[in-house]
């Protein structure tokens, strides 16, 4: 073998590519042309760097929570624009939450409440609702949002506990089966850990998971992850999962990663509630999420699995997006569907 083929990556090496103004990718001797089989909005999107450099590489997110944090809560204010809800902080359990609700709460809906963890690498966008505005507009339905802790100061199980808790404030409320869990990238990892903890303290479960672009096995990435970055072609790759500057080591701590309450694909996924899995062909978690579905199908679980043509990770919360809109409008048929809203 050359010492080139010996060579180990790091993982934190910038994507070989170039892309032109029109957001033709030529990768290695692969030419990538724009699909003409998005919205013109879309191929927009996938031809401009949200980076000034290109190259650029966000990790580790946590040694720029601040910008990002930022840049998150500017998308609040753009989806709340968007979808019109009324916003308000509580704390359950002593957990700091946010209440959404739509502008007006339909009396037979009142009685029903998802819970949305936010993503963000585990470790940034404390406060964010960007995910929970359209579901309470859309859905006509009260979404609770979670502030949970974030790593590297607080590794897992701590945001765990705070979804958990939080899940058992509600039932003193509403019903198990009115409740559904989503969230979205790391969000979507915590509400199947969450999952998972809620059944090892023998809580009834909730009657519906959301989780979206993301998986069940946190020891180790699957190929997308080779690919793509967190917005398809452009920056870099995401660190190795044991690297010191990967955001899921910060975030696990020294914990096993192939103990079921941290990477539920190694535990019992038998009678899981009804499950929507969402990503994109660009999405760098596309790997965990379609593996995941699997585990769900595999055990003999009610999951179903969405996949985007050439969007990458998180797609829905750029809401200008008729493919955004199309997922939404996914995630809150789902929601509506098995929780009976409106009904």
């Amino acid at each position: 073998m050359t010492a080139q083929a010996q060579a180990k990556p790091t993982g934190n090496e910038t994507i070989p590519t170039r892309i032109d103004a029109d957001g033709t990718v030529h990768l290695g001797t692969r030419v990538i042309p724009v699909p003409q089989t998005v919205s013109p909005e879309a191929q927009q999107l996938l031809s401009i760097s949200p980076f000034p450099d290109p190259s650029f590489n966000p990790h580790p997110l946590w040694k720029i929570r601040d910008a990002m944090d930022a840049m998150m809560r500017q998308g609040d204010e753009m989806t709340r624009a968007a979808f019109p809800v009324n916003i308000s902080e509580e704390f359950l359990a002593g957990v700091r939450t946010h209440r959404v609700t739509p502008l007006q709460l339909p009396e037979k809906n009142k009685d029903h409440v998802l819970i949305n963890l936010h993503g963000g690498g585990f470790a940034i966008g404390g406060g964010m609702v960007a995910e929970a505005i359209p579901i309470a507009n859309k859905a006509e339905v009260t979404v609770i949002a979670v502030d949970y802790r974030l790593a590297p100061e607080h590794p897992f199980p701590a945001p765990v506990d705070d979804a958990v808790a939080v899940y058992r404030e509600l039932l003193k409320t509403y019903r198990p089966e009115n409740i559904a869990i989503y969230g979205t990238s790391a969000g979507g990892f915590l509400t199947a850990q969450a999952m998972m903890k809620i059944r090892a303290l023998g809580l009834p479960q909730p009657g519906a998971l959301g989780m979206f672009t993301s998986g069940g096995d946190l020891s180790k990435w699957g190929e997308s992850t080779s690919l793509f970055s967190l917005t398809g072609f452009f920056g870099g790759l995401m660190p190795n999962i044991d690297h010191e500057l990967s955001d899921i080591r910060a975030y696990r701590g020294g914990h096993d990663p192939k103990d079921p309450l941290f990477s539920p694909a190694y535990g019992d996924l038998t009678n899981f509630p009804p499950s929507l899995l969402l990503t994109g062909t660009r999405d760098l978690l596309l790997s965990q999420t379609t593996l995941w579905h699997r585990d769900l199908r595999r055990a003999g679980n009610e999951a179903d699995l969405f996949v985007f043509e050439a969007m990458p990770h998180g797609f829905w919360m750029s809401v200008h997006l008729p493919e955004a809109r199309e997922a939404i409008d996914i995630m809150v048929k789902f929601f509506s569907d098995k929780l009976r809203l409106n009904a």
